[in-house]
């Protein structure tokens, strides 16, 4: 392996632990040597990845003090929300990203709690439990709740490679107006393995509430998102 792959393994290994929250704005990074030493690598290569990182302006040395996290890396693979998608997978394809999704769970529940509340007339829901992926990398849990007295026939219909909405709408329940929350919380322990993050880690927590053309709610879910993937676009009007 070259010189010229270290240095490049070693910036992305510095971008990482800035985006994960390891290093932050502001954090003194380790020195050349403590580099050199911790991954056993030439210190000309660690300075030349220290440079690099410099030009790009994530990081800045300060004379006499050491070198210290500037700014947090810019993503493309981002997806934009609130932009007027009702859709997860919809804003990852208007974006230009690979959107895939393998299905954690699917079952028949019994709408207890904050279930019965939200679908009063259903002793039952079903829940689907999903991992979608942004070109290939785990993105964002997303738990899925819909009432059985809607829908029918889940075993027969493929939520991996097909979309929920479409699954709702082919059932005449598809959801045309939806409200959302956004609250900022620690990812649920028995997700982290999943999103290939560590327990504790913040995530952007979304609740969202489909209702269809009746006005009735046909769709609860909590989305687990991993911040370093997610961008708002939100708008604002002024009353004159």
């Amino acid at each position: 392996m070259t010189n010229d792959t270290l240095y490049i393994q070693l910036m992305n290994s510095i971008k990482e632990k800035i985006m994960n929250g390891e290093y932050k704005v502001g954090d003194k990074i380790m020195s050349e040597r403590e580099m050199a030493e911790l991954y056993g690598i030439n210190r000309l290569t660690v300075r030349k990845a220290i440079k690099c990182l410099r030009q790009e302006e994530y990081l800045k040395a300060i004379q006499g003090k050491g070198t210290f996290v500037e700014k947090i890396p810019d993503l493309q693979d981002k997806v934009e929300l609130g932009s007027g998608d009702v859709s997860l997978s919809m804003s990852i394809r208007k974006g230009g990203l690979n959107s895939s999704r393998i299905v954690l769970s699917l079952k028949q529940i019994d709408a207890v709690g904050e279930l019965k509340n939200a679908f009063p007339d259903s002793p039952q829901v079903y829940e689907l439990i999903r991992l979608s992926f942004i070109n290939g990398k785990p993105y964002a849990v997303q738990e899925s709740y819909f009432p059985c007295s809607y829908f029918k026939e889940t075993d027969r219909y493929d939520f991996a490679n097909n979309s929920l909405y479409d699954y709702m709408d082919l059932h005449g329940h598809y959801p045309v107006r939806l409200t959302s929350d956004l609250q900022i919380r620690d990812v649920p322990d028995n997700y982290a393995p999943a999103l290939e993050i560590k327990k504790g880690k913040k995530v952007f927590f979304f609740t969202y509430y489909g209702y269809d053309k009746e006005g009735h709610l046909v769709e609860y879910t909590l989305s687990y998102n991993k911040p370093e993937f997610t961008s708002f676009q939100f708008s604002t009007k002024r009353k004159i």
